[in-house]
């Protein structure tokens, strides 16, 4: 094959995310550390899946290569999750601002869209780290000139071959890969990606999605005591005419919240929150035919469900701060609402939610400010991504890596101060808090000189893991060595839903004969993964 032209290229990409699938168990597994929070494979699916989504709604008439590629973009960066999904998203977006309007691609053509993909991915990131996906992209974006041909199928192979080179090269890079034994997991299933665009290009072109039979992770929902509006309504509308957007916009957000439009080639797409699904549809057929439609009661189906403050309905003018949390568990869900949240979304370690859906929760907040609590590095970037999509409010990212620094940065904020202020009031708790993680390992392993057997209990130090024993006890109480709890003020201990009240209790009352000078309490987090999680400030 000599050109990928645009149904090329939608095989290709579909191909890929099929392979991808295939080896999504695989990668969640590829963990740095033998924690039971791997995701990776979970949220490139999620991006890739959505992505296949935007293009099975592509008319067939509107198969040109631009329109394949802008669907591919819009949908990756929708259902992007966590740190890989993002990344992935910003390859996409590079590559297809980088075949400049072209039509179809040569091996030339595709080699400056690859160089464009490495320049717009690193951009994205602002410390990035090699060993990675971005070093696929980076080496490859370099080498291919050496792989230089007049047959596609031939380029796309060795593309492909040198990928896994660089993918089994990645412990060279970090030494975190090195001691746990693993290559890294984004950059093998980049190159999952690329072994399905291979496989298309020599011949192997029937897709097998089997979108229903893969798991990508637990649904991220957004909880709420009560609901203002009860229907999720999604409705995709082949047009015949033109679509007036600002009018649509304005329509449905007289009637609902939650509002996600999207006008592409023909199609025009809708998802609202609203109590008349009806009207919804009936306005969306002014401008052409059905092509699907969804309606979920949120209250009984567990979908996407708004946890706001007790006074559900939004304030008649904006009010100067809203915030938005990212936690796991329900006891961390209750401690965030008393402490005056506006949307929790339940998602942290294996369970990250997407950019639309923290979109979604920036849109459901009449506010002029918001704030994000990522709590999870994983969850950061996917976090900033939504500032471009703010409507107009000015979105705040608090790199809170834990939800221990999510609650101590919450309680440093101040809402008589302005943004600026209150950033650097966050900055300066955050330097005060050690974080303690104390769960089971999923594997043997060696990780920062620590022998690792499975089912083992280990602790962590912010994000290092110090202990490794059959005890529990042991590994919290030398975690809290390593932490110099001894100097604490304040130690904050918060069970997971593994651990019965009992069991607690007994850690409780031995924290306070050990360290009679700290401040010592005792919360149920609830959190998945994790037996305890501890703040030492």
């Amino acid at each position: 094959m000599k050109i990928i032209d645009g149904k090329t290229m939608m095989t290709c990409f579909k191909k890929g995310t099929e392979v991808l699938l295939m080896h999504v168990d695989e990668l969640n597994a590829l963990n740095v550390f033998p924690v039971p929070d791997g995701d990776t494979g979970s949220n490139m699916a999620s991006a890739m899946l959505e992505a296949c989504r935007n293009l099975d709604a592509l008319e067939k008439s509107k198969h040109d290569l631009q329109s394949v590629l802008e669907a591919i973009e819009s949908g990756t960066l929708l259902g992007a999750r966590g740190n890989s999904g993002v990344i992935l998203s910003q390859i996409f977006r590079g590559f297809r601002q980088g075949t400049k309007n072209k039509k179809t691609l040569k091996v030339e053509d595709f080699i400056l869209a690859l160089k464009n993909a490495r320049e717009t991915a690193y951009n994205a990131v602002m410390k990035p780290v090699e060993g990675t996906m971005l070093t696929v992209v980076r080496i490859l974006a370099t080498d291919a000139d050496k792989y230089v041909t007049d047959d596609m199928t031939e380029f796309m192979q060795k593309i492909w071959q040198r990928s896994i080179q660089v993918v089994n090269n990645t412990p060279k890079y970090l030494q975190k890969l090195r001691e746990a034994g693993v290559v890294d997991s984004g950059a093998k299933g980049f190159s999952y990606i690329l072994e399905g665009f291979y496989r298309v290009l020599n011949g192997e072109t029937e897709i097998n999605l089997n979108v229903e039979n893969v798991t990508t992770g637990e649904i991220v929902k957004i909880a709420q005591e009560d609901l203002k509006y009860l229907y999720c309504t999604e409705v995709m509308v082949k047009t015949n005419k033109d679509v007036d957007i600002d009018e649509l916009r304005n329509f449905y957000g007289s009637i609902g919240d939650s509002l996600i439009l999207v006008n592409s080639s023909g199609l025009l797409k809708l998802h609202v929150h609203t109590n008349t699904p009806g009207i919804v549809i009936d306005k969306a057929l002014e401008y052409g035919e059905l092509y699907k439609s969804k309606i979920d009661n949120m209250k009984t189906q567990h979908h996407q469900i708004i946890n706001a403050s007790e006074d559900v309905n939004l304030p008649k003018e904006n009010k100067n701060y809203g915030i938005i949390v990212i936690a796991d568990g329900s006891g961390f869900e209750s401690i965030f609402k008393s402490l005056g949240v506006d949307v929790v979304l339940n998602g942290g370690q294996s369970s990250n939610p997407s950019t639309a859906q923290i979109k979604e929760a920036v849109e459901s907040i009449n506010a002029k400010n918001v704030l994000i609590f990522p709590n999870n590095s994983n969850i950061i970037m996917a976090a900033n991504s939504v500032k471009d999509m703010a409507n107009g409010k000015k979105v705040l990212v608090i790199n809170t890596s834990t939800v221990q620094q999510g609650l101590a940065a919450l309680f440093a904020f101040n809402p008589q101060q302005g943004l600026l202020e209150n950033e650097r009031n966050f900055k300066e708790v955050l330097s005060t808090v050690k974080s303690i993680e104390v769960t089971k390992a999923v594997r043997d392993s060696q990780v920062q000189n620590v022998d690792v057997k499975k089912d083992q209990y280990i602790s962590l130090v912010d994000g290092n893991i110090v202990s490794s024993s059959e005890s529990i006890d042991d590994v919290i109480f030398e975690a809290f060595e390593k932490a110099q709890v001894d100097r604490a003020e304040v130690i904050t201990i918060f069970y997971g839903g593994e651990i019965n009240e009992d069991e607690a209790n007994v850690l409780f009352k031995e924290c306070q004969i050990r360290y009679p000078s700290a401040d010592i309490e005792l919360y149920y987090g609830g959190q998945s993964y994790y037996h305890y999680l501890i703040s030492v400030e």
